[in-house]
């Protein structure tokens, strides 16, 4: 079922952690958005805009805030040739078919409208379109998108599947499936998970992922980061009921605080650098001997946009996983992009190698 999405109004784009609240939201219902749209309401071609949307879609969600909702509704109802009417403090279309508090669903010739109220600082209202049953979003790790896109090509055809694929890291790839009209996605699930085996994680939110089977196994995890400055952290405490696996990390940025709280020796600075797989490799050792964990990620690297070299351009990463009295597994990187990208790179690569070393477990 394709999806679109409409914003009314530029200034919810200037708040951005209440933007990406309303995406998190939204993603629980709609695994995928074939459009994403601005229309600000003084714009002389709104009515246009909406229409055009909407005819395009099957389906699509409206978020306006209230400044803005009561304008969008007199839209909707002229465009049905309906009448408002006053329904739970709201006055939206008398078409409307479902309507929560802040939201309802309406149809104009077949395609279903969501069109909610929202203000900052305040919980969203409900949305009431879903798409679960036609529309899933899974990754595959430790294979490229090419291949996979080569391996789902004949299950997309018998299955009759449209996908969208897109690569987060390297060998880390979240793809999008949607059934076309007479397609079954759950035996082209079930086939996929058969193809893929141990690289199939059945879900896009790979760290909750992660947390949920360290719960299930009563394991631990902590996380000691230099150029990723808790971010790591950060991802598994976004995750409800992280508490019972991660007790806590450490942000070792300077050598000293290397030194000091992990064991870092002088010797390895001095010789290798903290950006080096020595320097990683001793953060491990030292972030298990701190927590007791049975898991450890850690990263050391640069993220620019200055601090680089000839031998060690910005960019330049190491990441490493560890399991405690196990596997270890290192890794020297080279992204691209700007300060805050190549950590969030890094930060996925990261978790990468805990699943590589762990595969039966994740």
């Amino acid at each position: 079922m394709s999806s679109s999405l409409i914003i009314v109004g530029e200034s919810i784009l200037y708040n951005p952690s209440f933007m990406d609240y309303i995406m998190r939201t939204l993603k629980q219902h709609v695994s995928f958005f074939n459009s994403i749209k601005l229309i600000d309401k003084n714009d002389s071609n709104f009515f246009i805009e909406l229409e055009e949307m909407i005819h395009k879609y099957e389906q699509t969600i409206v978020i306006a805030q209230e400044d803005s909702f009561n304008f969008v509704n007199k839209i909707f109802s002229t465009l049905d040739n309906d009448n408002l009417v006053l329904k739970d403090n709201m006055l939206i279309p008398s078409k409307t078919l479902v309507y929560e508090a802040h939201s309802y669903i309406m149809k104009k010739d077949e395609h279903l409208i969501n069109v909610m109220c929202v203000n900052e600082n305040e919980t969203l209202p409900q949305v009431l379109i879903n798409t679960a049953f036609t529309s899933r979003t899974f990754t595959i790790v430790d294979i490229d998108m090419d291949s996979i896109n080569v391996l789902l090509e004949p299950l997309c055809e018998t299955y009759e599947i449209k996908i969208n694929a897109t690569a987060i890291i390297a060998g880390w790839t979240c793809v999008n499936a949607k059934a076309n009209k007479y397609g079954n996605l759950e035996n082209f699930l079930k086939a996929v998970k058969s193809l893929f085996a141990h690289k199939y994680i059945e879900t896009d939110n790979v760290i909750q992922h992660i947390t949920e089977r360290l719960e299930k196994n009563e394991k631990k995890i902590t996380a000691v980061e230099s150029c990723t400055g808790g971010l790591i952290s950060s991802m598994l405490t976004k995750q409800a009921g992280v508490s019972s696996v991660f007790d806590g990390g450490l942000v070792t940025y300077a050598n000293t605080i290397k030194e000091s709280w992990l064991g870092v020796s002088a010797q390895t600075l001095e010789k290798y650098g903290a950006v080096s797989e020595a320097c990683v490799q001793e953060m491990l050792d030292g972030a298990l001997q701190a927590s007791h964990a049975d898991y450890a990620l850690a990263t050391s690297g640069i993220a620019g946009p200055s601090g680089g070299s000839a031998q060690k351009p910005v960019g330049t990463v190491f990441v490493g996983a560890k399991i405690a009295g196990g596997l270890t597994r290192i890794e020297r990187l080279l992204l691209h992009g700007d300060r805050i990208y190549i950590q969030k790179q890094s930060a996925y690569h990261a978790f990468k190698l805990l699943l590589q070393i762990e595969k039966t477990l994740f």
